[in-house]
């Protein structure tokens, strides 16, 4: 599965490689940009493909902050379930180190007063 993922990421690069050196004209067009707060208006006009590395790039890093929240999350859970488990496990053994006594009857007199002793 490792490589089937390799391959795909790197014919994804071939393929933005490709795609940037045939337009790489059209590509370098300038944008005009305006940012504006309240009175303050900036102009910019960076050229096409800083724009869409940009946007790439902050694509990658929101897609980064979201795994990260799901590992702590996976981990949070994965640390409850591992004390839930050694809480279980420690109530088994409680429960297994128990002797076996029913109303008086022991474990040596059950087993030999079972039927699958007598055959």
């Amino acid at each position: 599965m490792r490589y089937l993922k390799i391959a795909l990421i790197l014919i994804f690069l071939l393929l933005a490689l490709v795609f940037i050196f045939q337009n790489s004209a059209a590509l370098s067009v300038a944008v005009d940009l305006k940012y504006g707060v309240g009175e303050y208006v900036l102009h910019k006009s960076p050229p096409l493909y800083i724009v869409i590395f940009c946007a790439l790039f902050l694509g990658v890093i929101m897609v980064a902050a979201f795994d990260i929240i799901i590992i702590f999350k996976n981990r949070r859970l994965l640390k409850k379930q591992k004390k839930s488990i050694s809480e279980l496990e420690s109530e088994l053994a409680k429960f297994r180190n128990q002797p076996l006594t029913d109303n008086g009857v022991t474990a040596d007199a059950a087993a030999v007063a079972s039927p699958a002793s007598e055959a």
